[in-house]
Order: structure tokens, then sequence, then C-alpha cells
């Protein structure tokens, strides 16, 4: 079974999220927005209010609604549980101008099965993304070859695979895969701010409670966990890939680090 592993925490309130960028984003990568860059989120799907946003390109469902574990490919993307959504909104939040493709394997709950994840990682590897964000993960020893020869096939063609680690062990799949870049939540003084642990389980730790999402009822909520984490750094990276046209896993690792507070002097 793979899931997300995360709980979330919902406090609901009005109001639209205001963008504000730290002087170290502006110095150095000046206004890129994500602009061309292409992020498959495989999740939940996207909420009914977001579909008709244009920098959504028509998703795909690989599950059956009425049984999310079994393989029915599908166009019915829709978000029923709010994961995907807040996913997706929260790398709009930091590369605006992304194009996003939503992947669906979850169903009525947060919970898949191998062999769908390892064909939605396959179609998105297809359609030629440039970073495939994964809120989840399992420890299933069954899923550990399957996932990372999908992985590993990302790797290979330039796509960067972004993954969540489990909230009670960093252990999880696929994040501890060194062709993945691992994320953890912890408290950042904006989400713009990230440290990142080099050769560690677990890279990057970046803001991931609390967080205002939208949710698939339109209103803005706060949730927190390491699913909620990875998209803060799908957006970063793909502020990186924009800025400096650079698709090689290694190359993203130095500028996660030489961007991380690890490393400079927060404004």
């Amino acid at each position: 079974m793979i899931t997300d592993l995360l709980p979330t925490s919902k406090k609901y309130y009005e109001g639209a999220f205001s963008l504000i960028r730290p002087g170290w984003l502006h110095d150095e990568l000046g206004t890129v927005t994500g602009e061309q860059i292409k992020v498959a989120v495989i999740d939940s799907g996207c909420g009914e209010l977001m579909i008709n946003d244009s920098r959504l390109r028509k998703g795909v469902s690989f599950i059956s609604n009425d049984d999310g574990f079994v393989l029915k490919r599908n166009n019915d993307y829709l978000d029923r549980l709010g994961h995907g959504t807040a996913c997706v909104d929260l790398i709009f939040q930091i590369a605006p101008s992304v194009e996003i493709l939503p992947i669906k394997v979850f169903a009525s709950r947060l919970e898949t099965s191998i062999e769908i994840l390892v064909e939605a990682i396959n179609f998105a590897i297809d359609e030629e993304v440039d970073i495939i964000n994964l809120s989840l993960g399992t420890k299933l020893p069954e899923a550990l070859y399957p996932l990372y020869y999908a992985c590993e096939r990302a790797k290979e063609k330039g796509i960067i695979v972004v993954s969540a680690n489990a909230n009670t062990d960093i252990n999880s799949y696929p994040a501890i895969f060194e062709n993945v870049i691992s994320v953890s939540s912890g408290k950042t003084n904006n989400k713009f701010d990230y440290k990142f642990n080099n050769d560690e389980l677990c890279e990057c730790i970046a803001d991931g409670f609390p967080n205002d999402a939208l949710t698939i009822s339109g209103i803005r909520s706060k949730i927190g966990g390491n699913s909620f984490a990875a998209p803060v750094i799908t957006g970063i990276l793909a502020l990186f890939i924009q800025k400096y046209n650079i698709h090689c896993l290694e190359e993203l690792r130095k500028l996660l680090k030489k961007f991380s507070v690890n490393n400079r002097i927060i404004n």
C-alpha cells in the first residue's frame, strides 16, 4: 500500500494568498516565475475550481473511482480529497507560471498500489515533464525495485523527482533513493527558505506547516506535513531550471545547497 503518509490539520479561513518573495530570490534569480517549466503532480487530481486554469494541462487518472487499487486509465482527474489540489496550489505560490499536469492515483482515500504509481511515473516521463512531485511514499519491500527503476528512468531523461519523506520514518520509498530529492517539513522564516543537508537521507527541510493552500471547496486551509513541504521544493526547482536551464540532478542539488539557509545570510 502506498499512502500520502501525512495527516492534515485543517482550519478554514477566507482570504487570498499574497506572494511575498525574500531578497535572496529577487537578487539571485530575478523575476523568474517558472515559465515553460512542466511539472507533473502525481496525487489525488485537481479541484474543480482549478480545472479551467490555463496553467493546467488536461490531466489523467490511473484509477477507478470505485476501487482505488484497480489500474484503469481514464480522464476523470477531478480531486475528491483535496490533497492534490493543495499541492498544485503550493507549487503555484512559488512558481506561478509553471505548467502543471495533474495525474490522479488517489481515489476515495490517500492510498494506491505500486502498479498504479509506477504507471503514473512512466506516463509523466513520456509526457516529457521537467519535474515530478510525489507527496507520498511507502515502506513496502516489494515497492523498492519498481519505484527505483521508474525514478532512475526519470533521471536518465533529465526529469527531477521530488518526494516527501514519511512523517515518522525517513526511510520511505522513493524519498530514500539517491535519484530522488527528498523533502521533510520544518520551520523556516518563509516558504522560500529551506535547509539542505548534503549526503543525508533527508536532503531538504522546507516550510510544511502551517501552509495556506486552496482546498476543493474553494477556500483556503491551514495544512501541514511533509506532503506540503515537497511542493515548496518543487516550485523552487522550477525557478532554478528556468533561470539556469539545468536539468542535471546533481547540478540542481548544488543550487539547492548554494541557496539554502545553511549557506547564506537570511534576508
